[in-house]
């Protein structure tokens, strides 16, 4: 039933800044050659802990696409302060409605974000297409100081990491300390995967 999600209105900007990541790497703050590699590896941080955790950590805004309506209830991933923006759905003669909001309840309390029909209401049969649901929605920090601090560390070992070895292969190391670091701080926050 469930296509993907994806992201329609990206964050604007990233939980790390440049200069935090300055200072991890020991770099002086008026050193600034290194500035633009090293807004590239917060960006590619930050996306990577998010692919990790499985939701968004800035707030953006996503569209869930499904080929109908589950028996249940529709699981969206995870993420501060989540919001239905809407839910749309091609009917059985495959005109695209909007479904009331009344209709349908947030659980925003749990880690897993879902969204049940209303009771005593179910969910509209829909026309058998790709993407027949499509549930728009938002969630993740509004500012880089709300983002949790762990998140944080976990970006500036993966900035450090990479900024030191910026091959695909290291020679002459068997360590995996920065993976392991990270899985420590990760595993309590990912989202487990639902089929």
């Amino acid at each position: 039933m469930r296509q993907g999600t994806i992201v329609t209105v990206k964050p604007d900007g990233h939980p790390l800044s440049v200069f935090e990541a300055k200072r991890q790497l020991r770099i002086e703050p008026e050193d600034t050659d290194q500035d633009d590699h090293i807004a590239d590896l917060c960006a590619a941080a930050h996306r990577k802990i998010e692919r990790d955790l499985g939701f968004p950590i800035l707030r953006q805004t996503l569209e869930t696409h499904l080929t109908g309506f589950p028996r249940g209830s529709i699981w969206l991933g995870g993420g501060d302060s989540p919001e239905i923006v809407a839910i749309r759905y091609r009917d059985t003669t495959n005109a695209v409605q909007t479904l009331d909001p009344a209709k349908y309840v947030l659980d925003a309390a749990s880690r897993l974000i879902r969204v049940y029909p209303a009771l005593p209401v179910t969910w509209p049969a829909t026309a058998c297409t790709p993407g027949a649901v499509v549930v728009q929605w938002r969630a993740g920090w509004e500012q880089p100081s709300d983002v949790d601090e762990d998140l944080i560390h976990a970006m500036k070992l993966l900035v450090g990491h990479w900024d030191q070895n910026r091959e695909a292969v290291v020679v002459g190391t068997i360590s995996t300390e920065v993976q392991i670091a990270l899985d420590d701080i990760l595993a309590p926050l990912r989202i487990p995967f639902i089929a």
